[in-house]
């Protein structure tokens, strides 16, 4: 076995510090996994070899009972780590790769042999209660591939994946300026204090009546030193506001339904408001560069 090339490892560990707690959103906002979770007490480890650098992360699943007496009312949680086993009685599942490159063919590969990868730590684990109700909110990570287009007609899995989209993405950017991601850490750093703003309009049905409420998300860059938000910032006005009308025109962006950031811009998919187009531009090439790393290599243009 040799050491993973570096960019790997990178990605690897966006996606268990970005990309995994982002199941939280169809965990508490989807009824069906409300209720196949409803009892489910497990943790989750995954588990990767790599000569210079082994990775692992592990997430807790709990009841409302469990967690109240155990950690401090918190359902679920991702902890970067091998699993401590600080949850006496709750049953662990592991599911480990061999490789760095064996892990990432199951989360981002480009045909169905690369992701057959999953198949042999799922068998070890299927009989463990709980676990199989996990595979299939694993599998709800898939809604923010590029080639996951769901229509009006869907309007709650339009939002779940502009919701899951935006999270993961600024996280993924905050979490790489920290891991020395010297692309985006280069931009960063000469920044003062800017606060990076993703505003999506409400879904509504189609007499207009508001079904799920407006998505935010942002990035705070201060002095090559970035934090992730959920929902709005409001101690200071953005730099840049990206600003979509709904969820559809997120999704435009997204899936580069038009070809591009300028091209969605023209079809008024998203409207920039701050400090104007250069640094709006700037900020969709450094995401895109990040988002790269997080999808087959067959969607990167």
């Amino acid at each position: 076995m040799s050491a993973a090339k570096a960019e790997d490892v990178l990605a690897a560990k966006l996606f268990m510090s970005a990309a995994f707690p982002v199941m939280k959103i169809p965990l508490t906002e989807d009824e069906s996994f409300v209720k196949k979770f409803e009892n489910v007490n497990l943790v989750v480890e995954f588990d990767v070899d790599d000569d210079k650098e082994p990775l692992a992360c592990y997430l807790v699943f709990l009841s409302e009972q469990k967690a109240n007496e155990l950690h401090d009312g918190i359902r679920f949680k991702v902890y970067q780590g091998k699993y401590d086993n600080r949850f006496n009685g709750i049953k662990v599942a592991t599911l480990h790769f061999k490789t760095v490159e064996s892990f990432l063919g199951v989360l981002k590969g480009n045909n169905p042999s690369e992701m057959l990868g999953i198949v042999p730590p799922i068998i070890k684990n299927i009989v463990k209660p709980g676990f199989l109700n996990f595979v299939f909110l694993f599998l709800s990570l898939t809604k923010m591939m590029p080639d996951n287009v769901p229509e009006k007609d869907k309007p709650f899995e339009q939002y779940l994946k502009v919701k899951m989209s935006l999270y993961m993405i600024t996280t993924a950017m905050s979490k790489a300026n920290r891991l020395g991601y010297k692309p985006f850490a280069d931009w960063c750093a000469p920044q003062t204090d800017r606060i990076y703003q993703f505003k999506v309009g409400p879904t509504k049905d189609a007499s207009g009546k508001e079904i799920y409420p407006e998505i935010g998300a942002f990035l705070r860059i201060k002095k090559g030193k970035t934090k992730a938000g959920r929902g709005f910032y409001e101690r200071k006005k953005p730099f840049v506001l990206l600003s979509f009308p709904d969820p559809d025109g997120c999704i435009a962006v997204l899936s580069n339904k038009y070809g591009g950031f300028v091209e969605a811009v023209a079809h008024n998919c998203v409207q920039i408001v701050g400090a104007g187009d250069s640094y709006a531009n700037q900020f969709n090439d450094q995401m895109t560069g990040i988002q790269n790393m997080l999808i087959p290599s067959k969607f990167v243009q």
